[in-house]
């Protein structure tokens, strides 16, 4: 038998590391025994379940889908795969030191396996930069668009990073004055620090009132998808990245009229609508998006430092320390990597 340590979130502000005992020897074809090195902290997901964001949430949750580490045992229907023992990959497993996973039964569906000059750290934060991508490959984008993107956060500092590659004009719209000057130092040519009930006139006066082409929310604020059919321009795109999840009250016909008078095209980027592998008549993937972005890490394109504020060692204390960072302390927590490495006991 092998201990393994695992993060369940028991309840509201309840986060536990408990130990469990694994079984090396399975049958099962498509599973891996994975040995966890790092997994990457979901400031959104993980957030909503520990302070209880989410209505309707079922409990106990066992968090995380930002995980990379190396394959001990495998099924004979994966190695056919191509992947074998020693392998280095990405995954959708949660918070662990130690666990079995299939593919197939995943969340997500990834098992990707890391080139070696990828370190373990940006390979965990390749999942959240997979996300982001979803902001972006359901656009229509053409030359010389403007694109707006609410919200700079982890996944809204990376949409601005794609956009800029494409040669599009960016404005970044983010109330938290640390997070505005990420944007500024990552080159994002235009950035309002306000509140979200003053961004609207602001870009109307930076776009001489016409609005912008693009719209990406990257907050799941209601009020910011407000905000975003407003300065949407005429045959413009609304692009909803982020997860809605707290109550919000208002009148919706303003925004319904200017989705039909715009002529608004309205498209929800939730993190499913794309395969893992590539299939028939459509040659968008999430392994091919993964194997593009691993390159923007490779060459620094996308500094994983300028995202991760902290790593911590996986204890009870740490993780709700990080949690509260991330809900409370924006100017401070960015991004947080869990090191399994850094507890002995972890083996």
């Amino acid at each position: 038998m092998i201990l393994a340590n695992s993060v369940v979130i028991n309840g509201v502000k309840d986060v536990r590391l408990i130990q469990e005992e694994i079984d090396p020897k399975w049958t099962a074809t498509n599973d891996c025994l994975i040995k966890s090195e790092v997994s990457l902290i979901s400031a959104g997901t993980e957030l909503s379940r520990v302070f209880g964001l989410k209505k309707g949430a079922v409990y106990p949750v066992r968090p995380g889908y930002c995980s990379v580490g190396k394959i001990l045992e495998i099924g004979t229907e994966l190695q056919a795969k191509g992947y074998d023992i020693g392998d280095r990959v990405l995954f959708n497993g949660p918070h662990s030191s130690m666990q079995f996973y299939d593919p197939m039964k995943s969340d997500g569906g990834v098992l990707f396996k890391l080139r070696e000059e990828t370190s373990s750290i940006e390979g965990s934060f390749l999942m959240m930069c997979w996300i982001a991508m979803n902001g972006i490959l359901p656009a229509d984008v053409k030359l010389g668009d403007t694109v707006a993107i609410m919200g700079m956060g982890t996944l809204g500092l990376i949409l601005s990073i794609y956009y800029q590659q494409m040669g599009v004009e960016v404005i970044a719209l983010e109330p938290v004055t640390h997070r505005a000057e990420l944007a500024k130092a990552i080159g994002v040519p235009h950035v309002i620090n306000c509140e979200p009930s003053e961004q609207s006139e602001s870009v109307m006066e930076l776009t001489d009132k016409k609005g912008v082409d693009i719209v990406v929310d990257a907050t799941g604020l209601s009020e910011s998808i407000e905000t975003a059919i407003k300065i949407a321009g005429k045959d413009g795109q609304v692009i909803l990245m982020g997860s809605p999840r707290t109550a919000y009250e208002t009148n919706v016909t303003d925004s319904f009229n200017a989705i039909h008078t715009k002529m608004l095209t309205v498209i929800g980027a939730f993190n499913r609508r794309y395969p893992y592998e590539e299939q028939e008549g459509s040659r968008l993937s999430i392994h091919r998006s993964l194997k593009y972005i691993e390159n923007l890490l490779i060459n620094k394109t996308i500094d994983v430092d300028r995202f991760i504020s902290h790593v911590i060692a996986p204890t009870e204390e740490n993780l709700m320390e990080a949690y509260d960072g991330l809900m409370n302390k924006k100017n401070e927590y960015t991004g947080v990597i869990i090191d399994w490495s850094k507890k002995e006991e972890l083996v």
